[in-house]
């Protein structure tokens, strides 16, 4: 199997997905988006522009992460840290959404949503530590 080629697919991936949603959440009362979009967006938060404001900020993060994680498809030797600390970062969001301070009222799809990085960058990871200790094991033998 090589864990290089899908980390760095999955890498590709989630970038293009992150700077997507980024973008589009940042777009909001531009009129750049189409009209379905903004009111998908606007409706999920009630309208509240306080919850609007913080959607525009997380997607600031989003287009970073996205743009970073691009970055490593291309330094992929030099995305070991990297790769763990966005997995620990996915999975502080996961936990946040799991344990919610607003209450149980949600129906579990959004922590199950948000839990899908954590829960690919912690695959991805453990395929890399297994690949690459192979890796050197036989390289050490020969």
């Amino acid at each position: 199997m090589n864990v290089e080629g899908i980390t760095k697919f999955i890498y590709g991936f989630l970038a293009a997905v992150f700077l997507l949603v980024g973008a589009g959440v940042l777009l909001l009362d531009t009129n750049l988006l189409p009209g379905g979009v903004s009111r998908a967006l606007t409706d999920a938060v009630d309208g509240n522009a306080r919850a609007l404001h913080i959607m525009q900020e997380s997607a600031a993060f989003l287009v970073f992460v996205g743009l970073i994680t691009l970055w490593f498809v291309r330094h992929y030797e030099q995305s070991r840290f990297f790769h763990w600390a966005m997995t620990a970062a996915w999975g502080l969001i996961a936990l946040a959404h799991w344990f919610d301070v607003r209450g149980s009222r949600h129906s579990g799809i959004g922590p199950l949503v948000n839990s899908v990085p954590f829960i690919l960058f912690l695959i991805l990871g453990l395929l890399r530590r297994t690949s690459e200790g192979a890796r050197r094991g036989t390289s050490g033998a020969g």
